[in-house]
């Protein structure tokens, strides 16, 4: 046999058994939302530097004015990919166009005790800032970097502080009496998984290990067991850091165009070994 015939039978064989296995595999990925509220947050106030504000229903950011909120995000699985989280506040007096910024603390406090004199430090480098959209309306914060270095353990949640060298701008804290204007903080993940796949009645299981470093690259590390045999493979894929709401849809394709990839091209490569070792010489 020349090798233009070789060549044909091999491209046949691999089309072959992609038609053949395509229809046979199916996975599963999917996303959470979850919104918390704050499990404390409380004003601090340079005007009066050792009064406590943590009780009352008014949270205010301005030259003189900083806001401390800290959320429990311990129902977040341990190794999910935060894909986003918006923090949002409701304003309730006039001022808008203030740039307000985020920053992260670095250090404890408690909602009964903060005060401007013994307020803990927070890093000098913002998390996101926005400026305030006015009276009766939300100003929201991209705050996915943040809430991922949280969940993954990169460091401690002491929560958050809001800072502004603009206007006081004034929202409604945990404390008001209407719920729904609370402070929130809305938290789309993606958790570590298991995906099953069947071909040719043959069950093979793969532990998909998901995380995601500061800088959006999502790394997914897939174990693949047949047959008591065990392979490790390392898919690096570089995601923009929004999806909106085509993030089921992002990793539902990512699983299966990466994941099965796998066990296609050993079958492939089993194949044409066996095909070219009964051709050699011909």
């Amino acid at each position: 046999m020349d090798r233009r015939k070789r060549l044909c039978y091999m491209a046949f064989l691999t089309v072959f058994i992609f038609a053949l296995l395509l229809p046979l595999i199916s996975v599963n990925a999917s996303s959470n939302t979850v919104t918390f509220e704050p499990t404390e947050d409380a004003r601090v106030w340079s005007s009066y530097p050792n009064n406590n504000y943590g009780s009352i229903t008014e949270l205010s950011v301005s030259s003189d004015s900083e806001t401390y909120i800290k959320f429990d995000l311990s129902s977040i699985p341990s190794g999910s990919v935060i894909v986003s989280a918006t923090l949002k506040l409701y304003q309730y007096n006039t001022v808008s166009g203030v740039e307000i910024c985020v920053h992260r603390v670095t250090g404890s406090w408690s909602e009964s005790s903060i005060t401007w004199n013994n307020k803990p430090s927070y890093d000098s480098q913002s998390e996101a800032c926005s400026d305030s959209a006015g009276q009766y309306q939300w100003t929201e914060w991209d705050i996915t970097d943040l809430v991922q270095g949280w969940v993954d353990g990169s460091y401690d949640n002491y929560g958050l502080v809001l800072v502004s060298s603009g206007d006081m701008v004034q929202f409604y804290s945990r404390e008001w009496s209407e719920a729904d204007k609370r402070p929130k903080l809305t938290v789309e993940y993606v958790e570590p998984n298991t995906v099953t796949t069947t071909i040719a009645n043959t069950t093979i299981t793969e532990t998909v290990t998901t995380t995601q470093t500061i800088n959006n690259t999502v790394t997914e590390t897939v174990t693949t067991t047949v047959a008591n045999t065990t392979y490790y493979t390392t898919v690096y894929e570089t995601v923009s850091p929004t999806y909106g709401n085509q993030t089921a849809n992002y990793y539902t394709d990512l699983a299966n165009q990466l994941m099965p990839l796998v066990m296609v091209i050993g079958v492939i490569c089993t194949m044409l070994s066996l095909l070219l070792s009964a051709t050699k010489g011909r």
